[in-house]
C-alpha cells in the first residue's frame, strides 16, 4: 500500500486501540503512531522513508528483502517490549499500533507479508485472492476512505479516555456505573452529569446538566444547582431521582486537602482562615463538629443531636454561625484547583473559650 494509506491506517488503529483500553489520546502520540506506520517500509528504497534513509533501506532490502524482517511479528514483539520498558505507556502504545497496522494492511494486498519471518511463507487477508487489493488500485482507495471514516468516528470517543466499558456505561445511563466511573477518576478533573430525572417531592422534571460537588451515599451524587446542592440517587431516599445518567469530564483539576482541627474554635476565625484557600480554587468542607441549635440541611449539612456533619459544604456556611464557638472540630478543607496552582498554608487558629471545661461547654449555648 501507499504511504498515505499507511499513515491514515496507523492513526485510526491507534485511536481504535485507545478507545478499547481507555487511553486518552494526544497529538504527540498520534505523531508517533504515524511514525510507527512508516517503519516497516524501511526495507525498500522505493518507499518514502526508504528514500529519506537510503543507507538503512538499501542494507535491509539487500539482506532481507521487502515485506519480511521489518514487517514480521518477531521484531514487532521485541520492539514492543523495549518500547514499554523505555517509553511512556502512551507513546509505546502508539508506536506498536502504528507498526502492526502497517503489516496487517499489507496482508490485504496480492503479495502479502512474511509475518512469521524467518519463515518465508506469506500471510494474506482474506484468503481469496480475488478480494485482495492492488497497490494504488480502486480497492486501496476505497479502503483508505473507510479507514478515514473509522478515524473520524473514533476521535471524539478516544479523546474521552473512558474506554469501551465507560462508553457502554454512558450509553446505558446507569447511576451505579456512573458513580463507579466518578470514584475511579475523581480529583483529576471537573465532572458533571447529564441526567434525566424528577424531583422526589414535587415530581417536577429536573433533566439537565449539573456540576458534581461530590459523592452522596453509596451510589449517588451531590449536584450544584441554581437552588443549591441537591442529592441524586436511584431511589426515593434523596432529593432527585435519576432514570438516566451520563458522566461528563471537564477541564483537568488537581485536588489538595488541608486538615482543620481544634477543641474549640471560633466560627468567624475559621471562616476568615479559609478565604485564602478560596482564592486558589473551589473549597469544600468535609467532617464533623459539635454545635447546638442547628437544623439539618441535607445533603451538605447533617445534624444528630449537637453533632454536625459537613458533607462537601461551602465555607460560606460558617457565616451563618458568626459569634458561635465550634467544639471538637475535625474537618478537612478540600481545594479543587488548576494544575500547578499554589495552595497557601492555613494560619494557626487560636482556641476559643479555653477557660471553660469541655464538660461544661457541652451544656452551654455558644
Amino acid at each position: 500500500m501507499m504511504t498515505p494509506t499507511h499513515l491514515v491506517a496507523a492513526q485510526s488503529t491507534y485511536l481504535v486501540v485507545s478507545v478499547i483500553v481507555g487511553h486518552p489520546v494526544t497529538a504527540e502520540e498520534s505523531a508517533v503512531a504515524m511514525l510507527g506506520g512508516l517503519i516497516p517500509d524501511l526495507d525498500t528504497r522505493a518507499s518514502y522513508v526508504g528514500r529519506v534513509l537510503r543507507l538503512t533501506s538499501s542494507t535491509l532490502e539487500r539482506y532481507f528483502g521487502h515485506r519480511t524482517f521489518t514487517h514480521a511479528l518477531l521484531p514487532q514483539v521485541i520492539a514492543g517490549l523495549l518500547a514499554w520498558w523505555l517509553l511512556p505507556g502512551g507513546f509505546a502504545l502508539a508506536l506498536i499500533t502504528g507498526w502492526v497496522s502497517h503489516s496487517w494492511c499489507d496482508m490485504m494486498t496480492k503479495s502479502g507479508v512474511a509475518w512469521f519471518w524467518p519463515a518465508r511463507m506469506r500471510c494474506v487477508l482474506p484468503g481469496n485472492a480475488d478480494y485482495r487489493m492492488e497497490v494504488m488500485g480502486g480497492g486501496e482507495l476505497a479502503f483508505l476512505l473507510i479507514v478515514i471514516g473509522i478515524g473520524m468516528l473514533m476521535m471524539p470517543l478516544a479523546v474521552t479516555g473512558k474506554g469501551t466499558a465507560g462508553l457502554i456505561r454512558g450509553a446505558l445511563g446507569d447511576l451505579t456505573m456512573a458513580r463507579s466511573e466518578y470514584d475511579r477518576d475523581k480529583g483529576t478533573a471537573a465532572f458533571s452529569v447529564k441526567l434525566s430525572g424528577r424531583d422526589n417531592r414535587t415530581y417536577e422534571d429536573v433533566s439537565g446538566t449539573y456540576p458534581i460537588i461530590g459523592p452522596w451515599s453509596s451510589a449517588g451524587f451531590i449536584l450544584d444547582t441554581d437552588d443549591g446542592p441537591h442529592s441524586l440517587c436511584a431511589s426515593s431516599n434523596c432529593d432527585w431521582y435519576a432514570s438516566h445518567v451520563k458522566i461528563l469530564t471537564g477541564e483537568p483539576l488537581e485536588t489538595a486537602s488541608v486538615p482543620l482541627q481544634g477543641a474549640t474554635l471560633s466560627a468567624a476565625e475559621v471562616r476568615d482562615a479559609l478565604r485564602p484557600l478560596e482564592a486558589a480554587g473551589e473549597v469544600y468542607l468535609i467532617g464533623s463538629l459539635l454545635l447546638q441549635g442547628l437544623k439539618a440541611d441535607p445533603p451538605t449539612l447533617e445534624v444528630t443531636s449537637d453533632t454536625v456533619r459537613l458533607v462537601y459544604a461551602r465555607p460560606a456556611l460558617l457565616e451563618q454561625w458568626a459569634g458561635k464557638t465550634l467544639r471538637e472540630v475535625d474537618l478537612t478543607a478540600q481545594i479543587r484547583h488548576q494544575p500547578g496552582a499554589e495552595i497557601p498554608e492555613l494560619p494557626t487558629l487560636n482556641a476559643s473559650s479555653a477557660t471553660i471545661p469541655p464538660l461544661l461547654q457541652r451544656w452551654l449555648t455558644p
